[in-house]
This record gives C-alpha cells, sequence and structure tokens, in this order.
C-alpha cells in the first residue's frame, strides 16, 4: 500500500485538531498550498510568512498568494470550495446561522474558483467593482483595478454592477464582463480566457500522470451532528 504524501498526512492531523466541530469558531480549513502564501488571522495586523496545511479559517480571516503561490480550501458546511490561484488576495467571511456557514469571499484581486455542489448557506463573491450571488455552481472570477470577469462553468451566478446596480445571469459557457464604468455584460465564453486548474491532472515530467484520490473523513459536532469531509490530493 502507497504512503499518504507528507501534505496529506498533516491536513489530516490539522483536522483532528479542532474536533469536534464548534461552527462559532472554525468555519473552513486549508487544504493544499504551493508556492508563496501567506495567512492572516482575524486578530492579527500582519500575514504569516506561509499558508499551512490543515489551518483552520476563521471569520475575517485573510488569504494571499505570490507570483507563484496557490492556496486550495473548503468550508466545513457543504464542502465549498475555493481554488486561489497566484497573486490573489482576499478576506473570507463566515457566520454560522442554524448549522449553516453564510459566506462571503471579499476579493481586492485576483483569480479564484469556486465549486459549490450542496449548497448549505449563502454564498457570495464580493470584489471593488461586483458582488456576485451564487446557488450550486461552478466559476471562475477574475479580478483587476478595471473590472471582473465571472465565467460560468456550470449553474447560475447572478452578478451585479456596484457602480451602475446592473445585474446579468451568468450560466454554462458564459462570461460577465464587469467594468468600473458601471457597464455589465455578457458574452458566450472563449477556451482561451478559461484559466487553467492548478489541480487537473497532468504530466508528472516522466511520462506518468498524477492519479487522483479522495480521502474521507467523517467529524461530529457538539450537537452529535455527523458530517463527512471529502479531501481531493495526489500522488
Amino acid at each position: 500500500m502507497k504512503m499518504l504524501s507528507k501534505s496529506l498526512l498533516i491536513l489530516t492531523l490539522g483536522l483532528l485538531l479542532f474536533l469536534p466541530l464548534n461552527g462559532q469558531e472554525a468555519v473552513g480549513v486549508i487544504a493544499k498550498t504551493k508556492g508563496q502564501t501567506f495567512h492572516k488571522k482575524f486578530n492579527s495586523d500582519e500575514y504569516m510568512p506561509q499558508a499551512n496545511i490543515g489551518s483552520k479559517l476563521m471569520n475575517h480571516d485573510w488569504v494571499k498568494t505570490g507570483t507563484d503561490g496557490y492556496v486550495a480550501l473548503f468550508f466545513l458546511d457543504d464542502k465549498s470550495q475555493l481554488k486561489i490561484r497566484e497573486n490573489s488576495e482576499m478576506e473570507i467571511l463566515g457566520t454560522v446561522e442554524r448549522g449553516r456557514i453564510n459566506k462571503t469571499i471579499s476579493m481586492d484581486f485576483g483569480t479564484v474558483k469556486a465549486k459549490i455542489d450542496k449548497q448549505q448557506g449563502e454564498f457570495r463573491i464580493a470584489t471593488p467593482t461586483s458582488v456576485a450571488s451564487v446557488k450550486g455552481t461552478e466559476f471562475w472570477v477574475i479580478s483587476g483595478p478595471n473590472g471582473d470577469q465571472f465565467i460560468g462553468l456550470t449553474g447560475t451566478v447572478e452578478v451585479q454592477n456596484r457602480a451602475s446596480g446592473r445585474t446579468s445571469s451568468v450560466t454554462t459557457n458564459q462570461t460577465a464582463t464587469s467594468n468600473s464604468d458601471g457597464s455589465l455584460d455578457v458574452t458566450v465564453t472563449s477556451d482561451t480566457d478559461v484559466p487553467d486548474d492548478p489541480d487537473d491532472t497532468q504530466s508528472t515530467g516522466g511520462g506518468e500522470e498524477s492519479t487522483m484520490h479522495q480521502l474521507r473523513i467523517t467529524i461530529t459536532d457538539d450537537s452529535n451532528n455527523e458530517r463527512e469531509l471529502i479531501i481531493e490530493y495526489s500522488e
């Protein structure tokens, strides 16, 4: 039997550190990192020089990536995932209500992929230009100083431009471009516009492909409710 990677063992130990789950304390966990990454706790004014696998995410924590950085995280109620690519910075907001976490990702700038399969609470992504409301979908957000792109992969995203108040729905194979001048346009997505997913199976350099696996962990909260966490990793 193959040994699990060091990073996976660290993640497993990190999850065990906050069992049983207390929704008032932790809303998510960092599942994977690459390159230059940073994590700032809600009660700190400074970033830690490395985002650590297994670290708990609290309401008002911040995550940032450098020029070669990547962070994958998920929320504890419904396993909603964020894949944060290089040169990104965002605040993680999560408030617990009846066992569900209402989530807002407040992006200053950057590129992130969100995947929400079995949504338990509200999920929004807010940038200086736009606000996106999500219900069970998968999409990319690319945010810069002049505006944003919302690239729909599955499901539907409602995008609102902050300056004009205009709203549009974005569905599969559609891209909304929301600009700081108040404009909001929806077009058919071009394949060249979709960012690469850092976790897609790819060549390992020796002619072999990496193999994706899943680790399933059942956790019990303070009310004896069980939840299953599914963590994907590659060898």
